[in-house]
């Protein structure tokens, strides 16, 4: 019997995980200046335009994209495609990206996805049979 360890590394090995990891934080950091407000002092700095209406629609779109492709494996394609768009777009349109950190985290989140193959276990190998 599987430890829920080992059960969760086997879940975890099935999926692209790192990838949709960094695609929900990327939503967190496009997310973190629309609501955070930073007090210095007696002032209060807090970034309230209409780009905080397209911040929250990228990230949670960023979001959505992330458990998409965290928790339905054959969507990772489309996931990562409209994630690294929404990356993309979110650079002009939202804060900066997210003070930048946003956008690389987005575009590397979703190069993660898009690069990630599924590996079939049932498949082995052997450095000595070649098809040529």
């Amino acid at each position: 019997m599987l430890t829920k360890r080992a059960a969760f590394a086997a879940w975890r090995r099935q999926r692209p995980f790192a990838g949709s990891i960094l695609l929900g934080v990327s939503a967190g950091f496009l997310l973190l200046p629309a609501v955070v407000s930073v007090r210095l002092g007696d002032v209060l700095i807090s970034i309230s335009t209409i780009a905080g209406v397209s911040t929250l629609l990228l990230a949670a779109l960023m979001a959505l994209c992330a458990a998409s492709a965290l928790l339905r494996v054959d969507t990772r394609l489309p996931a990562g495609v409209c994630a690294m768009i929404l990356s993309l777009v979110a650079l002009p349109a939202a804060n900066f990206g997210g003070l930048i950190m946003g956008t690389l985290t987005g575009v590397v989140g979703s190069a993660f996805v898009l690069a990630w193959i599924p590996v079939d276990s049932t498949v082995v190998s052997s450095p000595d049979s070649r098809s040529d």
